[in-house]
């Protein structure tokens, strides 16, 4: 019986050594319980999550008279010149109180000389060289109509030069008064018979001379992000004059401005392709400046593609994408490295893991991009075999 009792025990124990080896050491040797995954063609994108703000040609037409509004563009419309935007019957509006009243003193205000850029005299005084450079170019070439437009940006950044560097409060507002009168931003014309093809749009917020093309590279990250940027829609039955019916936007090119940290600019790179998420879609665009601003990066871009709401808007919370690169793609927690070379472990015909070097693209933190079939090293001199689509690899080799 005790014996009995032994061997039973024996057998146990005997059991269980081969259930261990079983489990736990076979799977070890032969890699029969390994987690593997497939190399498959993919894609990495670099982005950044950016507060972007639209940068645009844009004029504003006021009302020559008080009266009934008849509408015959409507919004986000494209024209041709010539073309007749509303028409205002006399008579008396519904409303005697303006409800613009505070975009049309932000716009007065601007249209005079008050500016939200850098009050930085240098840098004004380079982008006024830029420009006059540029209409230099503009009439050799015999593009009259660009040269006139760039001698109007001249003769505004030129008054908003002038009353930075006023000396007092009165030297000021000398200045306002003088330059509102003549603001080609705060036109009262005869007939709404739109002055060029352009966009129609009815939704302002006063900054329309702020945010242009001949001011973006001397706006300012801090003044900037304190602005209250309210956009009203103009459209209604009945206006009083003086008041903000709708403008013309130029929509042959228009920008968008942005601020990255020091350590993220280096994904972008002036002339190359960028391409901006927004809520109704994507557009493509290019990095046409990059210019330090005090310790941040202002990174502007630039599209001569339609969005549908690209007149309207000014600030809003985007996704730029810097890079879009298409390739063999592995997780970043199967690759090691080996003699320090990163490589992986590729599982080959006998099942046994072999390490294979990989070269490295570009990664998001999660996934890495490699280079596939073979690379060179650094000199040129070696050729490197390495992996290819659909091979089986180790998940997370030890």
């Amino acid at each position: 019986m005790r014996k009995r009792k032994r061997r039973i025990i024996t057998v146990f124990f005997a059991a269980l050594i081969v259930l261990f080896i079983i489990i736990y050491a076979f799977p070890n040797v032969t890699g029969a319980l390994k987690k593997t995954v497939i190399i498959e063609y993919g894609g990495i994108q670099v982005t950044d999550h950016i507060t972007a703000y639209f940068v645009r040609d844009e004029s504003v037409y006021f009302a020559n008279k008080s009266g009934s509004i008849n509408y015959y563009v409507e919004e986000g419309e494209q024209v041709r010149k010539g073309v007749k935007i509303l028409d205002i019957t006399l008579g008396d509006p519904e409303n005697e109180e303006s409800s613009y009243s505070r975009i049309t003193e932000r716009i007065d205000r601007f249209n005079g000389g008050e500016s939200i850029f850098s009050d930085d005299i240098k840098k004004m005084k380079s982008q006024l060289v830029k420009l006059k450079e540029q209409k230099e170019q503009a009439l050799a070439e015999g593009e009259t109509q660009k040269a006139e437009k760039l001698d109007k940006q001249i003769d505004r950044l030129t008054q908003k030069k002038e009353y930075i560097e006023a000396n007092d409060a009165a030297a000021r507002e000398e200045i306002v008064k003088q330059n509102t009168a003549s603001s080609e931003k705060g036109i009262i014309p005869e007939q709404y018979i739109s002055q060029s093809n352009g966009v129609i749009s009815y939704y302002i917020d006063g900054y329309e001379s702020e945010f242009t093309p001949a001011n973006m590279a001397l706006l300012s990250e801090d003044k900037v992000e304190n602005l209250k940027i309210d956009v009203q829609n103009l459209a209604r039955k009945t206006t009083l004059s003086r008041e903000p019916l709708y403008k013309v936007v130029d929509n042959n090119q228009w920008f968008v401005v942005f601020w990255v940290a020091p350590e993220n600019i280096v994904k972008y790179e002036k002339g190359k392709i960028a391409y901006l998420n927004l809520p109704l879609g994507q557009v493509e665009g290019k990095i046409y400046d990059i210019i330090d601003d005090d310790g941040q990066w202002l990174v502007i871009l630039s599209f001569n593609r339609y969005y549908e709401e690209f007149a309207r808007i000014r600030k809003i919370d985007a996704e730029v994408i810097t890079s879009d690169y298409k390739g063999l793609t592995i997780k970043n927690e199967s690759i090691t490295t080996k003699d320090g070379q990163p490589g992986v472990y590729v599982k080959d015909k006998s099942g046994e893991y072999v390490f294979k070097p990989v070269k490295i693209i570009t990664s998001d933190g999660e996934w890495s991009l490699v280079e596939v079939s073979y690379f060179y090293t650094d000199n040129g001199a070696t050729k490197v075999e390495t992996v290819n689509i659909y091979d089986e690899i180790l998940k997370k080799p030890k």
